[in-house]
């Protein structure tokens, strides 16, 4: 048994984190259950809990830092013995020593994402096979991986968060005694490690012991048919991708049996293990909007009606200019030169909740398109100079002023006892001489195309809008993306704000930007797609996006007689701007929807999203609302 680390803090003296608590114990318990994730902001004690699984498990922390190359976690070659013995001789990475042990990653969506799924198979396969630089070696690893991530920061893929097995959200307490308790056990912790440990020490032996008794109970453990029945029920209600999700959960649940200390698995077993294995799984494809009622037949109009647009621009016209019953009275008559009507179109509406988003630049699941392209924002892309991070090496085909110093070395390594030496040490030649390949961010540019027509001002969607466009701005930022904005209404498209990394400015002119009036799509899809194509010319190699936010329904067309929605899906289909992507985010609302927003994605060969969907916090909501 390792020493007591008089650093780390005692697991049950971390205050609330219970679904946190849950999983790291079902983990200890479980020998099918090998990932973790703990998401949560910064300072929410994500860390501590972490670094404290050691003393219940009776296991070495073993961290594997973010910046760590795949020679250091995996293992490499060993130059000292490879120039001894002429040949290549394998040194153990980290994952040699998390043999038995658990393997600790911080900020791991900070991690480089194809070392990171490396890291996980080898968790999950429970070995590492090693073929690099002559070396072809594998070994056997049993660890677990506990790995801590701020979504704020940026968040890893779909593809990723699948392997995880178990993810819990650390919140913040809310109560001001809860967070006053915090302040006292840090400050105690502080003042005397080991007395503060020997406070918590029969919690922790009695939490120990626990978890060893559910290890032996856990073969004993069954779980009937029917509530085998109600995870698979679960699995698919969220839309949960492969059989991971069903898997663990089935392993989530006995485990969390076995530490009940029962032998049979309950429903609320399952259901606990839902909040653990699916809220990370849920995607999001949306059933198809309800076909809207039939008109009575009742009585025959005498005259023909007009077209559908130009009723709901009247009821709309008309909805703007009657104010609240409860008001009229108050109401001011206003000087006979001012336009009322224009006085009401000119609404400017105030910014609604704020949220954090979901990743809605690399959503594969909504894509409408029959593309199978992936390529997401903030790619890593090649550096052509000295610049970037270090990723690899290679070759190079002519002279190099990047040397990569270390794969030099080991390629001269195994020749060194049959080249002449002289006085140097190691003997290196033209054709050991391997070059470094860098790597860097690529620039991301997100063009906000907003619809400001009457038709999301007269239900008060405009509130509701601005208020995820402002998250989705402050998301951008995060990340160091350029953000611009353009706002289309009446009959034409305006540049509010061009591309910029100032959130600041972008939350002023989000605040001022007035609504009302028609919905001139087509005219604002010819000038985002004149802008944005000088745009992308002029900025080679950076990735653009256009994320259009409207409810497709458009009212006032270019050409003369034209049908203004037909012409819009046709200029969609045509159009096709260089290193340009399209996010259509649906922003109507009311029982009844129209399916224009999908169809205008569809013909743009972009994504789709409803705007209510892109709160990422509600993910654990919706799936206790899912399994209630």
């Amino acid at each position: 048994m390792p020493p007591v680390d008089l650093r780390s803090f005692p697991f049950t003296a971390v205050l609330g984190m219970d679904d946190a608590k849950r999983a790291m114990q079902c983990m200890l318990v479980s020998p099918n259950i090998r990932t973790v994730m703990i998401r949560g902001g910064q300072g929410s004690a994500k860390t501590v809990l972490a670094r404290s699984a050691g003393a219940i498990s009776g296991r070495r922390i073993i961290n594997v830092p973010v910046n760590a190359s795949e020679e250091q976690i995996f293992g490499g070659m060993d130059i000292d013995a490879t120039i001894k013995e002429g040949k290549a001789v394998m040194q153990p990475g980290l994952l040699s020593r998390a043999d038995g042990n658990i393997v600790y990653v911080d900020d791991v969506n900070l991690m480089d994402q194809r070392i990171l799924m490396s890291l996980l198979n080898a968790v999950i396969e429970g070995r590492v096979v090693l073929e690099r630089e002559g070396i072809s070696a594998e070994y056997t690893v049993d660890t677990m991986l506990v790995a801590t991530m701020n979504p704020s920061d940026s968040d890893v893929s779909s593809h990723v968060l699948d392997r995880f097995d178990l993810c819990a959200y650390a919140s913040f307490p809310t109560e001001e005694a809860e967070r006053a308790e915090i302040l006292r056990r840090n400050a105690d912790f502080q003042r005397d490690p080991a007395a503060f440990k020997e406070l918590y020490r029969e919690e922790e032996e009695s939490l120990k012991s626990n978890i060893e008794r559910a290890c032996k109970l856990l073969p004993l453990v069954s779980m009937s048919d029917d509530l085998i029945g109600v995870s698979v029920e679960l699995a698919v209600r969220v839309l949960a991708d492969g059989y991971r999700g069903d898997i663990v959960m089935v392993n989530t649940a006995k485990a969390l049996a076995a530490l009940n200390g029962r032998d049979e698995v309950m429903k609320k077993d399952v259901e606990e293990a839902a909040m653990l294995c699916l809220a990370h799984r849920r995607n999001y494809v949306q059933e198809p909007p309800p076909e809207p009622p039939q008109p009575p037949e009742e009585e025959e109009q005498e005259e023909e009606d007009p077209p559908e647009d130009d009723q709901q621009d009247q009821q709309e016209e008309q909805e703007q200019s009657e104010p609240p019953e409860q008001d009229q009275e108050d109401q001011q008559t206003p000087p006979p030169d001012m336009d009322f009507q224009q006085l009401l179109d000119d609404m400017v509406f105030e910014i609604g909740e704020q949220f954090r988003v979901i990743d809605y630049l690399n959503d594969g699941v909504r894509k409408v398109s029959k593309t199978s392209a992936k390529k997401g924002r903030r790619m890593m892309v090649e550096s052509s100079d000295s610049s970037g991070r270090y990723a690899r090496s290679r070759i190079p085909e002519g002279r190099t002023h990047d040397i990569a110093f270390d794969a030099t070395v080991r390629a001269a390594a195994p020749y060194q006892r049959s080249r002449d030496h002289s006085d140097l040490r190691i003997n290196i030649q033209k054709q050991d001489v391997r070059e470094k390949v860098r790597e860097m961010r690529a620039g991301c540019t997100i063009l906000f195309l907003v619809d400001a027509s009457g038709s999301l001002g007269v239900r008060k969607r405009m509130a509701a809008v601005k208020g995820a466009v402002l998250s989705m701005l402050r998301d951008s930022y995060v990340k160091r993306d350029r953000i611009g904005m353009m706002a289309f209404r009446r009959d034409s498209a305006e540049l509010v704000l061009p591309p910029t990394r100032s959130v600041e400015y972008s939350y002023k002119k989000l605040e001022e930007m007035p609504t009302g009036g028609k919905t001139p799509l087509a005219e604002a899809l010819v000038t985002v797609n004149d802008y944005m194509t000088s745009y992308s010319r002029a900025h080679v190699g950076e990735m653009c996006y256009i994320v259009l936010i409207t409810d497709g329904r458009a009212n006032v067309a270019l050409n003369e007689g034209a049908n203004p929605n037909e012409e819009v899906l046709k200029m969609a289909e045509d159009m096709a701007i260089p290193q340009v992507k399209w996010v259509v985010i649906d922003a109507s609302s009311g029982f009844i929807r129209f399916d224009n927003a999908e169809k205008l994605a569809e013909a743009l060969q972009g994504t789709y999203f409803r705007l209510d969907d892109l709160n990422a916090d509600r993910l654990a909501e919706s799936v206790r609302a899912v399994i209630q």
